[in-house]
């Protein structure tokens, strides 16, 4: 359920990474709460499938971009396809990530390569700077703006393991914070989300039921998150109510790490 029904109305969001897992998951709360949308990702067909789904249940727009963000080019005509399309760009959120990949997940910090990092940064950090960097023109236009990041339970605790994340992750709070402070007097704000075990098909289905068991004893509340509980966050932080919060990390993790 939303957070409350008509709490993006009229706005116009614009959410990478939104063909599966939490990046749908907002982009069909956003929907919900009222906003029109564009959706992105690099498959067609995960889009186009969101697109069709949110007109069907909100008789709301919903723009399918096919698009990748590890480029310069790419997140230039992600940006210009959807504010051509929108008609403006109200709320950008940059949900696309690089995949979790076991091998890598796994090594010990002095076990990574330089190459490793590269990868994950370059989707993670620099897919969400090439996004903010092509959007804020528009937002300061309109003087008027939010923007949402992706960052993560380990980038702010630690965790031991998944050392190529954790490091990209955390560069995003270093991300949203300069645009927090830079843009302010634009009406622009700026927030981090950071999840801890959300119940997705990537993260989730993979474990063993033991492993589902173990992380979920990590949380004080002694289970996983779920995407659309991600996704209600989101629609408050994108709606007014936030209206003089800015540069903050959002922690969504049942009370694994309490800052």
């Amino acid at each position: 359920m939303p957070v409350e029904s008509g709490l993006l109305e009229g706005k116009k969001a614009l959410v990478s990474g939104a063909g599966r897992g939490i990046g749908k998951c907002i982009a069909l709360a956003f929907a919900e709460n009222g906003a029109q949308v564009a959706l992105v990702s690099r498959t067609v067909s995960d889009v186009e499938k969101t697109a069709k789904e949110i007109g069907e249940k909100f008789h709301t727009r919903a723009i399918a971009i096919t698009g990748d963000v590890s480029s310069k080019e790419g997140s230039k005509g992600i940006v210009e396809k959807a504010e051509s399309a929108l008609k403006g760009i109200d709320v950008l959120v940059c949900a696309a990530g690089f995949q979790l990949v076991p091998e890598i997940w796994e090594k010990n910090l002095h076990e990574i390569e330089e190459e490793e990092i590269k990868r994950i940064f370059e989707t993670d950090v620099l897919g969400s700077f090439r996004l903010i960097k092509e959007a804020i023109p528009h937002m300061i236009s309109q003087r008027k703006g939010v923007i949402i990041v992706f960052s993560s339970t380990p980038a702010i605790a630690g965790y031991g393991k998944g050392g190529a994340y954790t490091i990209s992750k955390a560069a995003n709070l270093g991300l949203i914070k300069e645009v927090a402070a830079a843009y302010g007097q634009y009406n622009i704000r700026a927030y981090a989300i950071a999840p801890g075990n959300i119940r997705t098909e990537r993260t989730y289905n993979p474990l063993s039921e033991d492993e589902r068991k173990t992380l979920a004893s990590e949380a004080s509340m002694k289970r996983w998150g779920e995407p659309e509980e991600v996704a209600n966050v989101a629609v408050a932080l994108a709606s007014e109510k936030m209206s003089f919060v800015t540069g903050q990390t959002i922690v969504v993790d049942g009370g694994t790490v309490m800052v």
